[in-house]
């Protein structure tokens, strides 16, 4: 029986090509007779992208599952899905292959907080009568469209009772197109910021602000910090030197 059944995914394999077809059954009907493969001939097999299937958080990608009937297997299979990773959804949530079809074709979401990393997902043919099959598909969340900040490279200079202004950038991956909050930690004493706290809108591509220096702000040199938040998804931060020195 073992040497039979490997026969029998290799064949299933090699005829869908860009599939896998490794199921955990395959689905059988009772008092079913063996072909010469080693499938049963009211039996069937399902397939999965060979690869896995990525998704970026708060999108969606369409997936298909292929299912390999053998001779007199006709039925409806009903699929299910288990072990999806928290955050990411089936639409249709009960997909079904309908007997004269070969594929049901999915989607799946995923929400802005899904987890980040590769999943392996259990998928569930179950036949109006007889066994279920299984079959493995692997999904892999990727972080979301996002940004980073791009400050000033070389330590900007500041004397005591003048005013600079600095430029903050906000360079966005080719999705992202939300408002970005900015702020500003670790300012030396004396210093101050305006606005204390800027927003680079969605279609801007930087914030300038002003850094004032009083009389007797301390001297030296200061990395400052600067945290860009969005309206959802995670922060970014990067960081610029300020010199403060005498007038």
């Amino acid at each position: 029986m073992k040497r039979l059944f490997v026969v029998s995914a290799m064949a299933f394999t090699t005829a869908l090509g860009c599939t896998q077809g490794t199921p955990g059954g395959p689905g059988t009907t009772s008092g079913s007779s063996k072909t010469g493969l080693g499938q049963a001939e009211d039996t069937f097999n399902l397939s999965v992208p060979v690869m896995s299937s990525s998704i970026q958080q708060g999108a969606t990608t369409d997936a298909v599952i292929g299912i390999k009937r053998a001779k007199n297997f006709d039925s409806d299979v009903s699929l299910t899905f288990t072990d999806l990773p928290t955050g990411v959804t089936i639409d249709p949530a009960s997909p079904k292959i309908k007997h004269g079809d070969s594929e049901a074709k999915i989607s799946l979401k995923a929400g802005n907080d899904a987890p980040l990393g590769d999943f392996q997902v259990k998928v569930t043919g179950h036949p109006a009568k007889g066994s279920d099959a299984l079959v493995d598909f692997k999904i892999s969340v990727l972080a979301k469209d996002s940004f980073t900040l791009s400050v000033p490279r070389s330590s900007s200079a500041l004397k005591q009772g003048k005013t600079l202004a600095v430029a903050i950038g906000v360079n966005r991956q080719k999705s992202f197109d939300q408002d970005v909050e900015l702020k500003f930690l670790d300012l030396p004493t004396g210093v101050t910021l305006e606005p204390a706290v800027s927003v680079v809108k969605q279609g801007d591509k930087e914030a300038r602000v002003l850094l004032t220096a009083l009389d007797d702000a301390a001297l030296g040199s200061f990395a400052i910090k600067v945290t860009g938040h969005p309206t959802t998804g995670a922060d970014a931060s990067s960081e610029f030197t300020l010199t403060v020195a005498k007038d």
